[in-house]
């Protein structure tokens, strides 16, 4: 699975984009050499650690294969697929895929996705406009990159213009929006660059659309007039926000199967698996609202810390981040396990699949993806908060 994010000030739905950007690799086992910087992989007991040369900016699971991609340095990214379970890493773009330009309102990847042993990611750079494709390879062939999209282009300042993103991944499912965003100030524009009805001085999304990527290539799931949001998908569904706030669930082919009804600005976030749906919901402070996604029953409700933000759910348990300290929730009796990151670390990424449970960190201005085995991570005994 993967986390996914949006630009725009000041729009329901509409995400910052994460400056980002990638490395290369080394690793225990299979190895893949290639690239102008080297990441390495080690082992501490039951235990393992990616290092990269640079603080990790994004972070995407599925099965064994986590997908790590750095900020820039002075002349690269970094950008690899690590299997701590096989004990290989290796490098997933061209040196010219990783080259870093000093762009100067930045450049790197945005987001990225993993579904079976293909990746797919958003690369961007700019300076008062930024520029974003999307690109795909398998860990097979990792050197043979295929662009799905156009460069689309949007205002760095507020965000008006085309975006791609929202990469999403899960077994054979891997999917991504590409949408426009809009404002009108009719004092300055005496045409309306949104669609008829838009009232002024609002950022609006429309014409987005949903895609999968299929054998290397795009298809389009769902065309909307307005917002449809891919925030997770698993076993083979799509969860999908609307504008209006409610929640879809979509099978493979795009077709809707279940709606969610929530109001605008409730659902802060939500991660979907195979027999979980969690969604972080403003209430009265927050809380966590479990469902089961096939039949829609609420399972149970349980509370949320401040400053959460979910990241992934797996056989009964919810990652989250608060600050930088990745928790883990048992969602049948709200025991958690957390693990707290070095001062000094930006932000915490974190992936769970039934392998295990990835988190990355930064030490000393470098990045680590650590790898905790499923049958290690251990909860506090007593009483659940």
């Amino acid at each position: 699975m993967s986390r996914g994010s949006r630009g725009g000030p000041g729009t329901v739905g509409v995400r910052a984009v994460l400056l980002a950007g990638i490395g290369v690799a080394l690793a225990l086992g299979a190895v893949a050499r290639s690239g102008p910087a080297l990441s390495f992989a080690a082992v501490q007991g039951h235990e393992r650690l990616l290092g990269t040369a640079r603080p990790v900016t994004t972070l995407a699971a599925d099965g064994s294969i986590a997908a790590v991609s750095t900020d820039c340095g002075k002349r690269f990214l970094e950008e690899v697929a690590w299997n701590p379970v096989r004990r290989s890493v290796v490098s997933m773009a061209s040196p010219r895929g990783i080259a870093c330009f000093g762009a100067s309102t930045g450049e790197g990847i945005s987001e990225q996705g993993v579904a079976g042993r293909r990746l797919a990611w958003v690369r961007f750079g700019g300076g008062n406009y930024t520029e974003m494709w999307l690109v795909t390879a398998t860990v097979g062939r990792p050197r043979s990159t295929t662009s799905l999209t156009k460069q689309k282009v949007h205002n760095t300042d507020d965000g008006t213009g085309e975006w791609v993103g929202n990469v999403h991944g899960d077994g054979s499912l891997l999917v991504f929006n590409t949408w426009s965003l809009c404002y009108w100030e009719p004092e300055y524009m005496p045409a309306p660059p949104c669609p008829k009805g838009v009232p002024p001085k609002t950022f609006h999304i429309f014409n987005e659309k949903l895609w999968r990527i299929v054998g290397g290539r795009k298809r389009l799931l769902v065309a909307s007039k307005d917002e449809l949001t891919v925030l997770s998908v698993a076993a083979g569904r799509i969860l999908v926000q609307r504008a209006a706030g409610s929640l879809e669930l979509r099978r493979a082919d795009g077709k809707l199967a279940r709606a969610f009804p929530f109001e605008r600005g409730q659902v802060l976030g939500a991660q979907l698996d195979a027999f979980e749906l969690v969604v972080l919901e403003r209430a009265p402070g927050l809380r966590w609202r479990v469902y089961d996604p096939s039949s829609g029953e609420l399972k149970r409700t349980l509370r949320a810390p401040p400053r959460a933000m979910p990241a992934d759910v797996e056989r009964g348990l919810l990652v989250y981040t608060v600050g930088r300290v990745a928790h883990v929730l048992r969602l049948r009796d709200g025991h958690q396990k957390t693990f707290t990151a070095p001062a000094g670390t930006w932000q915490v990424l974190t992936q769970i699949e039934p392998v295990g449970l990835f988190y990355s960190y930064s030490v000393g201005g470098k990045g680590r993806v650590r790898f905790v085995p499923f049958n290690e991570i251990r909860f506090r005994v007593g009483r659940p908060r």
